[in-house]
């Protein structure tokens, strides 16, 4: 610290004291007063001037710390990219088998930590860019995937944690327990506070293979679409499988396995595999927010939303609209009926659901990990490719709500019991 400096800090607690001998008097006379007022204009203009020295003192010592940082370099330097397809670095694969490591192959292997020298059980790495296409593809694509709160888990990071509000009836209390009283009604008031849980979400593994036979192999534009559709659509149909009804057995937990699921009852005398206004209207009211929810009906079940009708007298009125123009989507109630044959086979528990999918959370790790090997099918001449996606999900509630004056509680995610 530098002499200057020293002597104003100094000087800083000299006018305190001063300050402080000068307010403490019964009585202060305009004299007092005037020294006061000086004192403290000093003591404002030292403290700005005490900031500078300071900056200035900080700005010194850091540059005279040695630059050493080896193993940091290049960490968050972007991965090299010298092939402009798939195909092409495919190709060089398959060259590979001969002996004729290429230098562009070279550069992904030595950039992702992979080794040219491939041996009985090794394999290269397909380019980042590529593999990292499928899923962006997939999630943009599905009907369920763009919907849902997605999040991206960082490198070096295998799971999520967050702290979420633990609660099951807002009748009397809010945030799980939070409660507030009129004055007027309590001559005394007791403690109440928010009852929070932690939660994670640890990433599980999709894995999938293929094979390029030499011929197949040699077709760059052919093999470079397909590999990437193929992959792309079987991330998205996985995904949105174990996102509607995966048992959270290393895999995501689904809609329909979730602790918030809601399932109403049939009708009195409801004929098998059938579906009512009445079980609709039922559903769509034990939704938490009907503006943001969706209707996921299997196709099957979709498509006896054409007999639908609302009782009125002995006649009825159509209650479902469907699609007019080219564009445009069947709705009933004013939401959007999505596709999915996902969704359990008609009659099932699970053959339609009034979901707001906003309320599942997915977690995903960048891209797809792509790898292939030249040694897996070496007799009959076809390459090996392997995909692995790492991702997991569940219902954002694990309880379903109960509000009050009411014995019916309400969720994200409503269903429709079996009807058999």
């Amino acid at each position: 610290m530098g002499e200057k400096l020293k002597k104003m800090l100094a000087r800083q607690d000299a006018l305190l004291k001063d300050m402080r001998a000068l307010s403490d008097k019964d009585g202060m006379t305009d004299e007092d007063i005037a020294s006061y007022e000086a004192m403290e204009k000093e003591y404002d203009n030292n403290e700005k001037q005490i900031g500078i020295l300071q900056k200035q003192s900080k700005r010194e010592a850091d540059d005279k710390q040695p630059v050493n940082h080896p193993v940091l370099d290049g960490v968050n330097e972007p991965m090299p990219k010298p092939y402009k397809s798939l195909a092409a670095q495919l190709k060089d694969i398959r060259d590979a088998a001969h002996g004729n490591v290429s230098e562009n192959l070279r550069i992904v292997q030595n950039a992702m930590g992979g080794n040219t020298q491939v041996g009985q059980d090794g394999g290269f790495a397909v380019q980042t860019d590529f593999a990292g296409m499928m899923m962006e593809s997939a999630a943009s694509a599905g009907n369920i995937l763009p919907r849902l709160d997605s999040y991206q888990v960082t490198d070096g990071s295998n799971s999520v944690k967050w702290v979420d509000i633990d609660e099951d009836d807002v009748s009397d209390t809010v945030f799980g327990g939070v409660k507030v009283y009129w004055a007027s009604e309590a001559a005394t008031v007791a403690k109440s506070q928010p009852k929070l849980q932690e939660r994670e979400l640890k990433l599980e593994k999709l894995m999938g293979f293929a094979y390029a036979t030499y011929e197949l192999d040699s077709d760059s534009s052919f093999i470079n679409t397909l590999y990437t559709r193929a992959f792309e659509l079987a991330i998205r149909r996985t995904l949105e499988g174990a996102i509607i009804s995966g048992d959270g057995v290393g895999k995501p937990i689904g809609i329909l396995k979730g602790g918030s699921l809601v399932s109403v009852a049939k009708e009195a005398g409801q004929e098998a595999d059938s579906i009512t206004w009445a079980n609709l209207s039922a559903m769509y009211h034990r939704a938490f927010d009907k503006s943001n929810s969706i209707w996921l009906a299997h196709p099957d079940t979709h498509e006896q939303f054409d007999f639908l009708s609302f009782p009125v007298g002995t006649g009825g009125v159509p209650v479902y609209l469907p699609a007019t123009q080219t564009g445009t989507i069947d709705t009933l109630r004013g939401r959007s009926i999505v596709d999915s044959d996902h969704c359990s086979e008609l009659g099932e528990k699970g053959d339609i659901i009034f979901a707001d999918l906003s309320q599942y959370m997915l977690a995903y790790k960048g891209g797809v990990d792509a790898a292939t090997s030249i040694h897996v099918q070496f007799l009959t001449a076809e390459n090996c490719f392997r995909f692995i996606f790492r991702a997991n999900g569940m219902p954002k509630r694990n309880k379903s709500l109960k509000i009050k004056n009411s014995t019916k509680n309400r969720s994200s995610f409503i269903t429709l019991d079996t009807r058999a």
